[in-house]
């Protein structure tokens, strides 16, 4: 995959349980925030989530929203993205990218956690 950087603004469009990257009439314009902390080709991003619906752009279902992304170095495998020495492995509990988390997203505060299903915006199936 070639490699695609989004801008730090991206705009996502928020509909009746969907998100997408382009608009669509009745969807809902949001700013999904994004952090480009690696620039090199072999890059991609973790999505960053919360319970909290305050700090939500968009819900992905059972009381769990995103509040923004973060790219890395890593790859994708399918449509979910893995960084760097977590190939194959499930991020969510693990605590670098916790930290990652709170450092680039001030209403975390503890309480998020990362995950990489983020191929979408790409068009990875």
């Amino acid at each position: 995959m070639e490699n695609r950087i989004l801008c730090e603004d991206f705009r996502v469009y928020v509909g009746e349980g969907s998100v997408i990257n382009h608009p669509v009439p009745g969807y809902q314009e949001r700013i999904l925030p994004t952090v480009n902390r690696y620039q090199r080709n072999d890059g991609g991003y973790i999505a960053i989530y919360s319970r909290n619906p305050s700090q939500g752009v968009y819900s992905v279902g059972d009381g769990i929203y995103v509040i923004g992304q973060i790219r890395l170095r890593g790859k994708y495998i399918g449509r979910i993205f893995h960084p760097a020495g977590y190939e194959e492995q499930d991020i969510t509990a693990v605590e670098e990218f916790k930290r990652l988390a709170d450092e680039n997203f001030s209403v975390c505060e503890g309480e998020c956690w990362a995950g990489g299903d983020t191929g979408g915006w790409f068009g990875i199936s």
